[in-house]
């Protein structure tokens, strides 16, 4: 099994520990913060329709303790359980977003889609959140990253361009092959954003690889990155598992009024 695989499903394991009845692989309690309004209802995997970019220019790039605060919680999305994934994981959780250099794939034009798996790209952050969220409807995994001004919007121009070209590849940070991969089209929430799937082939000892799909939605929110994954804890070929949408639309909306709901 992959590391990257191993901590992502060593936290959703995390997560059904604490919440019963999880499904798939997805976030610490917290308070505030940074891109446009989501649409509540619209889907979140990509069938929104394409727009406008928008420009970072004048918008505060947000430090480590404002991320921080601007990670949902209840008040945002009424059950939501958000948590740090940190034990036995080798401190994910909390830990850095580190950039990822697109020669770590193989072909290195699919460099972006491989760093937006782990939520990075090959940009150097300001400061980066990873929580797992459960809510009602399913769980997700949650990396906010802010960048400086400049580079937000190329991390999403990067992946969009992989995403036209990228079809399978194989990672030096990662023992996995990925194959089927597939841009799913742009989130109607922020200001621009791409969503994907694609099948990771997870390796067992002296076992065939098992094909386990997973999606992605990678949105800005002015100079933050809000990246959510899902994976099937248990995976079902063919079949990609929805991120909520329900949580890409609290998160957003969170970023894009720099404050948590009132309720």
């Amino acid at each position: 099994m992959t590391n990257a695989v191993r901590r992502r499903c060593a936290a959703g394991a995390a997560a059904l520990a604490l919440v019963l009845g999880a499904t798939g692989c997805g976030a610490k309690d917290s308070a505030a913060v940074h891109a446009s309004a989501g649409r509540g209802g619209e889907r979140a995997d990509g069938a929104g329709a394409s727009k406008t970019k928008k420009s970072t220019a004048g918008v505060p790039v947000l430090v480590q303790d404002r991320l921080e605060e601007a990670v949902l919680d209840e008040r945002d999305l009424p059950g939501v359980v958000v948590t740090t994934i940190g034990a036995g994981t080798d401190g994910v959780g909390d830990g850095v977003v580190h950039p990822v250099h697109d020669r770590a794939a193989h072909p290195s034009s699919c460099g972006p889609v491989n760093s937006a798996l782990i939520g990075s790209s090959r940009f150097t952050p300001v400061a980066s959140v990873q929580r797992m969220a459960q809510g009602k409807s399913g769980l997700a995994m949650l990396y906010l990253v802010s960048y400086r001004q400049e580079d937000a919007a190329q991390v999403v121009d990067e992946l969009r361009t992989a995403l036209r070209t990228c079809k399978a590849f194989t990672s030096s940070t990662s023992e996995a092959g990925h194959e089927k991969v597939l841009s799913t089209g742009d989130p109607a929430e922020g200001d621009e954003g791409v969503s994907f799937q694609l099948t990771e082939l997870v390796n067992y000892p002296g076992e065939e690889p098992v094909p386990a799909p997973e999606s992605g939605v990678v949105i800005r929110s002015g100079s933050t990155i809000a990246v959510f994954t899902a994976m099937e804890s248990i995976p079902r070929p063919g079949i990609h598992p929805k991120v909520p949408a329900d949580i890409v639309t609290a998160q957003l909306n969170v970023l894009s009024t720099g404050a948590h709901a009132t309720r």
